[in-house]
């Protein structure tokens, strides 16, 4: 029987708790020994950060030893070096796969760092003249095909960062080119976020660039059609898109985060839009966050406490200090009376 590997805490954690289920004998003496044999602590992460590092110091090695000597090299070495180079390494990926996966896994790193510095390499030597975002933009459409072959998260997330800086150079550096291609690259990303296995730190990106995404889209087109109102219907349309995102069904493992980052935009642009709506719009939203607090949300305890700011900045003239303190004070102790006796009923928060 092969071993289970799992990480040094959960075995620490398995550990104690047979021990105490000895002690108690709920197991007989011995047994938890038994137990504990069918498990070994991996040591994936010292392997993978070392040889990343490996793969990165190579990258950059070779790649500064080509640009130190680039001015000495004819045209058509200089692209044969590049393409050679890149062939070289995936090809070496290729075949160590199976028996060494963290070393091949190293060597498509090094294969992404070529592919991105020989596309600026060819540029200048062909006095290719295109945008940067463009350049990030291809360098992004060969390192998905990695991240998919590989199922690699740290790939696909910094795909994520590359078009971090298509998008958003494309937007603000280059006002003639729109990122439409950033609406072929969001949907694959989220199908290949399935076969990861949906990583925190990948959906994490990937959520924030669909909202980056959009946001920029508003601040393009909004503006065109209602310049007057325009921050007032940008800010609305991210509030009910935070909202959606605390509702939208997903995977548990995808959940958690999703949840926490439309608190996040539900919080901030409702904010803003107290500035708009005034009193009653705030009392709404008070409201609101009370139902997601009785239901468990602890984040919306600190939605309230910027809400309470907000308008202890805004009534600071007239209103004392101590009495704003003293109406926090009991909003955040009547918090704590509903989450204790909502702890006494058996009932769980939805974040942590």
């Amino acid at each position: 029987m092969n071993k289970k590997q799992i990480t040094k805490k959960q075995y620490d954690f398995l550990e104690h708790e047979l021990k105490y289920l000895e002690k108690e004998q709920f197991i007989v003496d011995k047994e938890s020994a038994r137990i504990l044999s069918i498990y070994e602590v991996k040591n994936v992460q010292f392997i993978t950060i070392l040889a990343a590092i490996g793969a990165l110091l190579i990258g950059l090695g070779v790649l500064t030893f080509v640009a130190s000597n680039w001015m000495y090299l004819t045209k058509s070495v200089k692209l044969f070096i590049i393409i050679l180079f890149l062939i070289l390494v995936n090809t070496a990926g290729v075949f160590v796969t199976r028996e060494f996966p963290k070393t091949a896994r190293s060597l498509h790193y090094i294969g992404i760092l070529v592919f991105g510095a020989g596309i600026f390499l060819i540029e200048q030597m062909f006095n290719i003249s295109i945008n940067f975002n463009h350049s990030f933009l291809l360098w992004a459409s060969g390192t998905i095909i990695i991240g998919w072959y590989l199922k690699d998260a740290a790939i696909l997330m910094f795909t994520s960062f590359l078009l971090f800086i298509y998008l958003n150079g494309s937007m603000f550096l280059d006002e003639k080119s729109y990122p439409l291609a950033i609406l072929l690259f969001l949907p694959t990303l989220y199908v290949l976020l399935r076969g990861s296995a949906y990583p925190v730190i990948l959906i994490f990106f990937v959520n924030a660039l669909s909202i980056n995404t959009f946001v920029l889209f508003l601040l393009e087109f909004v503006p065109k059609f209602s310049p007057d109102h325009s921050a007032t219907i940008i800010s609305g349309l991210l509030f009910i898109i935070g909202i959606i995102l605390i509702y939208i069904p997903l995977p548990l493992s995808a959940k958690r985060i999703t949840h926490i980052q439309g608190h996040i935009l539900h919080g901030i642009t409702a904010i803003i839009l107290t500035y708009d709506f005034g009193l009653w719009f705030s009392l709404f939203y008070f409201f609101f966050l009370l139902y997601l607090i009785q239901k468990g949300s602890l984040i919306s305890i600190v939605i309230i406490c910027a809400l309470i700011f907000r308008y202890y900045l805004h009534s600071v003239d007239f209103l004392p200090t101590s009495f704003t303190f003293i109406i926090g004070g009991i909003i955040l102790l009547g918090f704590g009376f509903l989450f204790e006796r909502q702890r006494k009923r058996g009932g769980k928060t939805i974040e942590k």
